[in-house]
């Protein structure tokens, strides 16, 4: 096995006011979203509406993407989405870790790819969502949003605003690790290598 490092960041929520912690932009935009009468959906129903949004994305980025078959396995899962009359803006499915007491923000999807949609209200919405998300699981038991990935150095432009987002909440960074095999953990740099 290789061990390869995994740097994160980790939201605290179990205050009942931890959007007070929030940066003052990310405040501003989710109280903007209160006003944008957009309609929050919860639960395994808007999971295949999640995945569909998240195709640009998986596209752009050269990845497989999910399916809803590949979490029919999966109980622990928790779906969230966010909609503009019928049209989906932002989705998020979490994998909930009960003892931990701990949600992985597993696909973390939004319309920002979309030319014809308004790319500010894509934005809100998001936050809004995280928001909301924050304060479902802090009264189902969670005490941390793990937002799946955080890194500064990074080279990958895409991933600028998906940091904002994510430094909004003023979380702290936290250092994990991943295990893979040897052989899949070389077949993995070759790839991003040829890419």
């Amino acid at each position: 096995m290789v061990c390869i490092p995994f740097p994160t960041m980790i939201t605290d929520v179990r205050e009942c006011d931890f959007l007070n912690t929030w940066s003052k932009s990310t405040k501003t935009k989710i109280s903007k979203t209160e006003q944008d009468q957009l309609t929050l959906h919860r639960g395994v129903e808007v999971l295949p509406d999640i995945l569909n949004l998240f195709k640009s994305t998986a596209a752009a980025k050269k990845l497989r993407g999910h399916f809803p078959e590949d979490f029919s396995s999966r109980p622990w899962i928790f779906c969230s989405a966010v909609y503009s009359g019928d049209k989906i803006l932002a989705g998020h499915v979490w994998v909930i870790d009960e003892e931990e007491k701990r949600g992985l923000l597993f696909v973390n999807a939004s319309g920002h790819l979309d030319e014809e949609g308004e790319g500010s209200l894509v934005s809100r919405a998001h936050y809004y969502l995280l928001w909301q998300d924050g304060m479902h699981l802090r009264n189902h038991g969670i005490d941390y949003l793990d937002l799946n990935g955080y890194d500064t150095q990074t080279k990958d432009p895409g991933l600028a605003g998906v940091y904002r987002w994510k430094e909004g909440t003023h979380g702290s960074q936290e250092l994990l690790y991943n295990y893979y095999p040897a052989w899949f953990y070389w077949l993995r740099k070759l790839r991003k290598k040829w890419k």
